[in-house]
């Protein structure tokens, strides 16, 4: 078998280990992107053992299985011919405060097969001509608790910037953390929303890709959990700031929360420049509550977003 560099299969998620072989992440959602020629097989080596962990396994597009990995190793089989392959890391067993810590950390990853194996996500110089479609938000960005009897089932490949990505022909970058916002109202302070732009652990700086265009979600969790209006808006002026540090080159579609709240604040902040669209889905006629949005939700979602994109 051969080994392969991982960080070139890698979508944006993840960051190499600074003193170490290997890459991590802290989020749901992150993938691997490749294409291979013919039979064979693809193999992940991870450093511990992650408790009932599952990845969704796509090809040519469509997810066709969700993959449960025993131990620190997660093989799959490729299929004749010449096949687009997508692995994207569904979910395991640990919080959202113990997974931004901590990380997941694959070590490397080997293939053997009849043909090539090609990554399919575009290079520092390609990105120019093919840059990628960010996303920004908490976790029904992320595709947490789409389904399931209770929604307890994460789907990443189902959710709403997944469908528009692949709509528009775009390589996805995600930043999405469960139970975070603008404001120390939300639940979640693990990772800040400001901290999560740059950094995929408290010591590992996030990889730069280049985006044209950010679409961003926050404050349905600091509606939610009691913010004030004065402290939202605060902590949206900060955001908005580093946003534009951060993507300098990008236009940025805000959507205000799915409930309606601070839908005011968001057009009043965002006035202040002229690279934020504020995007009003309050009769989108999304739900929010007892459960996250599901599977049709975000396909609703994901039609809106293509239709202004």
């Amino acid at each position: 078998m051969k080994q392969v560099d991982l960080i070139k299969l890698a979508s944006p998620e993840w960051s190499p280990l600074l003193e170490e072989a290997g890459i991590r992440c802290s989020q749901y959602g992150a993938y691997l992107a490749f294409s291979a020629d013919g039979k064979g097989q693809f193999s992940l080596f991870f450093d511990d053992d992650y408790p009932v962990m599952t990845w969704t396994l796509s090809v040519d597009g469509q997810d066709k299985e969700d993959l449960e990995v025993t131990g620190r190793e997660l093989t799959f089989f490729l299929e004749a011919g010449r096949h687009d392959y997508q692995l994207t890391l569904n979910q395991w067993a640990t919080g959202q405060v113990a997974f931004w810590q901590t990380g997941l950390t694959i070590m490397e990853a080997r293939y053997m097969g009849e043909g090539d194996l090609t990554a399919s996500l575009p290079n520092e110089k390609q990105q120019a001509a093919n840059p990628y479609l960010t996303f920004v938000g908490d976790s029904i960005v992320a595709g947490e608790a789409m389904a399931g009897l209770n929604h307890d089932r994460h789907r990443p490949t189902q959710s709403f910037p997944a469908l528009v990505a692949r709509a528009r022909n775009k390589p996805l970058n995600r930043i999405a953390y469960g139970g975070t916002g603008l404001t120390t109202s939300a639940p979640f302070q693990e990772p800040k929303a400001i901290d999560a732009l740059w950094r995929v652990g408290e010591d590992l700086p996030r990889r730069r890709v280049q985006s044209d265009q950010v679409v961003v979600a926050y404050g349905l969790n600091d509606a939610n959990y009691g913010a004030s209006e004065d402290d939202f808006a605060f902590g949206l002026r900060v955001y908005l700031l580093e946003l534009v540090k951060r993507f300098h080159q990008a236009h940025f579609y805000v959507l205000t929360p799915w409930n309606g709240k601070f839908s005011a604040i968001f057009k009043k902040e965002a006035a202040r420049f002229d690279c934020f669209t504020i995007v009003d889905t309050t009769d989108w006629g999304i739900q929010t509550r007892p459960h996250h949005p599901g599977i049709e939700d975000h396909e609703k979602i994901a039609k809106k977003l293509i239709s202004i994109l």
